[in-house]
């Protein structure tokens, strides 16, 4: 993805590494870092579906590499699992797949997982995370990178997520981020 390929790459040594030594520490204190770390990335513009990803990945690989060592690396899935249930307390799996594949039918191309991007930061606005559409949309809904038909796609996309959301969530569930940490 073109706007993270630096930060991108930067981010998966120095953070990418410090998940892998967290497995070492006890899940409450895992969770509780991966939750933080959720926070500051989505407030600037990297949805928390990009992190639980990055721990999904982390885990098998990590655990193909070390298999002696899998039920240590079993916390950094855990911890995925519990961004994508905060997700999925908005926009269920199926929805989510379905506006991200509505969103990529009518963007045009561009950029490949965009509409996945975009449901998750809504999600993550959802649980309290304020600044994770702002951010997010500052770059990926910028008309002079992308094309109008782009914008308009992120415009509805953005629209369809909010209202199922609405529809779906309960607006005391999951709200974990304190006003000064969004």
């Amino acid at each position: 993805m073109a706007r993270y390929a630096e930060r991108g790459e930067a981010f998966s040594r120095s953070d990418g590494g410090y998940m892998v030594t967290l497995a070492s520490h006890p899940l409450a204190y895992v969770i509780q870092q991966i939750k933080w770390l959720g926070v500051l990335l989505a407030s600037r513009g990297m949805p928390r579906w990009l992190l639980e990803s990055h721990l999904d990945l982390l885990y098998e690989e990590l655990s193909a590499a070390i298999p002696k060592r899998r039920i240590k690396y079993r916390k950094l899935l855990k911890a995925a699992e519990v961004l994508r249930e905060a997700r999925h307390d908005w926009v269920s799996q199926t929805d989510f797949e379905t506006l991200a594949a509505t969103f990529a039918a009518n963007s045009g191309g561009g950029l490949a997982h965009g509409g996945e991007m975009l449901v998750s930061a809504v999600c993550d606005e959802c649980c309290g995370i304020t600044k994770a559409v702002p951010s997010l949309v500052v770059w990926l809904g910028d008309p002079t990178r992308f094309s109008a038909q782009w914008c308009a796609a992120l415009n509805q996309t953005l629209d369809n997520a909010r209202a199922m959301a609405a529809r779906n969530g309960s607006p005391s569930a999951n709200l974990e981020v304190s006003a000064g940490a969004a």
